[in-house]
């Protein structure tokens, strides 16, 4: 059996094309983050992120880094300021990356939603996704 994901390459950039990265693989996942630190650190109403592996994913540039909290890191272009992503210090082996920086992001599609319970009211987008802490994997 072939991991499906193995055959696929993804690729994206800053807004000034100063850093750009290239990923090996597809995401794990797609998830739209709804907390407080996310959206304002995207500066949208939400934070859409894909979940690679740390090692599938090389950055080609100067990935600017601002540690945001104790548990996080936030990556982005020093020249442009295009957040790109964020890394989790408790599981250094994956990465996330905001979907909007990708070339092709509509080959994405989100599939889970984190901390719903701080969404923005108004915001009505794919309620139909589960929460992603109630996603348990299979352990086939």
């Amino acid at each position: 059996m072939t991991d499906d994901r193995a055959k696929v390459s993804v690729n994206g950039s800053c807004l000034c094309g100063a850093v750009k990265f290239e990923a090996s693989t597809a995401p794990r996942r797609v998830t739209h983050c709804h907390c407080t630190m996310c959206r304002r650190a995207v500066g949208a109403a939400v934070a859409t992120f894909a979940t690679f592996e740390s090692d599938k994913v090389r950055w080609i540039g100067k990935l600017a880094r601002y540690d945001s909290s104790e548990a996080a890191w936030r990556g982005f272009c020093s020249r442009c300021g295009t957040s790109l992503c964020f890394g989790f210090n408790p599981r250094p082996e994956r990465i996330y990356v905001t979907i909007g920086a990708f070339d092709d992001p509509d080959a994405f599609p989100a599939g889970f939603h984190d901390y719903r319970d701080s969404k923005i009211e108004w915001l009505h987008l794919d309620e139909h996704l589960p929460d992603a802490s109630d996603f348990k994997p299979s352990r086939k």
